[in-house]
């Protein structure tokens, strides 16, 4: 039973975590009805129209939630769909909890998981959306526990084949969910092979079974590249290539993941995971840990953040800085059990109060992101990042007008994968949705362009010139006419007044 000392106001700190799981998955599911589709959301629901063994940007476990739910309820609702994404941060907040009490104490396992929820990128982007971070991370998690009981407990000696077989089909349900896992390999493997405790089960065929049940679950995804000449290996290995050094994309990178992890908490984690490090895998840091125990967190967490972060120098990476987070996320676990050793009334007001700031600044953004409040406040020519998460529903409106969904052999097209992920919602599986780009990624399995050839169609272009549509498009059709410009409103101001539509006929690919 905890201690008074280690009490979280009146609460023990199972408690207190589960009470901090109940507020944050209830506030979640108000902020998943009161929003649209993100970008990267609208394009993952329209990749689940069709079920596949894999997918093209990703393995497929997140589109098979999609799918699954959307098949059962019937319903396209945001907070419906998003629903088992906000319960799988839940669960994984309590596998936070769960490890940092393992290894530390039952106030450092609350303290870590009242970190990670005051992480913007972990408390917005992966704990509320609709995107494969959610399954990947929390079968991470459960992994990681499973291999804590067999590396730093005794389990894996009682029942060897039982537990590596479990932590096997975990790490593959992680692999199932996101190319990440392989860094939780990476870890491990560097755990074993510099620990001379945990050496030896690199003898034991147990840890080898593990890997071969996990690539027995992870089989789908390779059976699918196989059938598709290594579409999905290629396209994500190739994001890791580049040409010439550009410094400016590493300090971009640096400074995102920085700001998406909150730099106040980013950078103690770092320093805790560099301290871990130097400890190495016999050491005791913080102090009262089992031995070896933060090294094997720090060896699976540097990986990933390494890698994301040093590849920006040499390539494109973009504003992706959400790829770190699995890292940070075992950093954080160490800083949890650091504070709670600490336990003062700074180490509170700093926890706490990054966790209040962390609220209000989401509270602020999801709540213009569903009203447009601020644009009546602070009226101008500015850009929104949250007009991204707009329905397009008055595309839908316009289509339904004109009888789209209602006339025979007909398909609606648009101009990338971006632009197709915002159509779907509207389109609902109705008609056809083809994907006419160099870049349709997914999309580009989900429809038989040559079964189109000569429909019509209604094609949506987000452009400001109107008749300006893509050579691509425009040679694909006999003709080729604009109907209307579109504009998309929230709370009566027109967000975005671009949306071209067309209308196109004979396809001919």
């Amino acid at each position: 039973m905890a201690g008074q000392g280690d009490r979280v106001g009146p609460f023990t700190p199972l408690q207190a975590t589960l009470v901090l799981i109940g507020i944050t998955f209830v506030l979640r599911m108000i902020g998943a009805w009161a929003i649209g589709w993100g970008t990267g959301e609208a394009y993952y629901l329209s990749s689940s129209r069709v079920l596949h063994l894999s997918y093209f940007d990703q393995p497929p476990l997140s589109l098979w939630v999609i799918w699954a739910m959307r098949e059962w309820t019937g319903s396209e609702a945001t907070w419906v769909l998003r629903a088992p994404f906000v319960l799988m941060f839940s669960v994984s907040t309590l596998f936070v909890y769960m490890i940092g009490r393992r290894l530390y104490s039952p106030l450092g396992g609350f303290y870590a998981a009242l970190i990670v929820n005051a992480c913007v990128l972990f408390s917005l982007s992966v704990g509320s959306w609709m995107q494969p971070d959610a399954p990947m991370l929390m079968f991470w998690l459960a992994t990681v526990l499973v291999l804590l009981e067999i590396l730093i407990g005794r389990a894996g000696q009682r029942r060897p084949y039982l537990w590596w077989g479990l932590a096997g089909l975990l790490l593959g349900l992680t692999f199932l969910s996101k190319y990440h896992a392989v860094f939780l390999v990476a870890g491990t493997g560097l755990f074993l092979l510099s620990n001379s405790t945990a050496r030896p089960w690199l003898a034991h065929r147990a840890p080898w079974v593990a890997l071969a049940v996990a690539l027995l679950v992870f089989s789908p995804v390779i059976a699918w590249n196989y059938q598709t000449d290594w579409a999905s290996f290629g396209f994500q290995g190739g994001r890791a290539l580049g040409g010439e050094l550009h410094w400016d994309r590493l300090l971009r990178m640096i400074w995102g993941q920085l700001l998406y992890m909150v730099p106040w908490l980013a950078i103690p984690a770092l320093w805790f995971g560099a301290r871990a490090l130097v400890a190495g895998p016999r050491g005791q840091y913080p102090t009262g840990a089992p031995s070896g125990s933060a090294a094997l967190l720090a060896y699976i967490g540097w990986p990933p953040i390494l890698f994301f972060t040093l590849v920006a120098l040499w390539a494109d990476t973009q504003f992706h800085f959400h790829w770190q987070a699995p890292g940070y996320l075992m950093l954080f676990i160490l800083m949890g059990g650091w504070a709670a050793r600490r336990n003062g009334p700074f180490i509170r007001f700093w926890l706490y109060g990054s966790a209040i700031t962390t609220l209000v600044v989401l509270t602020l953004l999801v709540s213009h992101a569903a009203t447009g409040w601020a644009r009546q406040m602070f009226p101008g020519d500015w850009e929104d990042p949250t007009a991204l998460q707009l329905h397009w529903r008055e595309l839908g409106v316009a289509l339904a007008a004109r009888g789209a969904f209602d006339q025979p052999e007909t398909f609606v097209a648009s101009t990338g994968w971006i632009e197709c992920g915002h159509v779907d919602p509207q389109v609902a599986g109705r008609l056809p949705l083809a994907c006419l780009s160099d870049d349709a990624r997914n999309l580009a399995y989900n429809v038989n362009l040559e079964a189109l050839t000569g429909w019509d169609a209604y094609v949506v272009v987000q452009s400001s010139r109107v008749g300006s549509v893509p050579d691509r498009i425009e040679e694909a059709f006999e003709t080729i006419e604009h109907l209307e410009t579109i504009g998309i409103t929230r709370g009566g101001v027109v967000e975005l007044d671009d949306i071209q539509l067309y209308r196109a006929e004979g396809y001919r690919p």
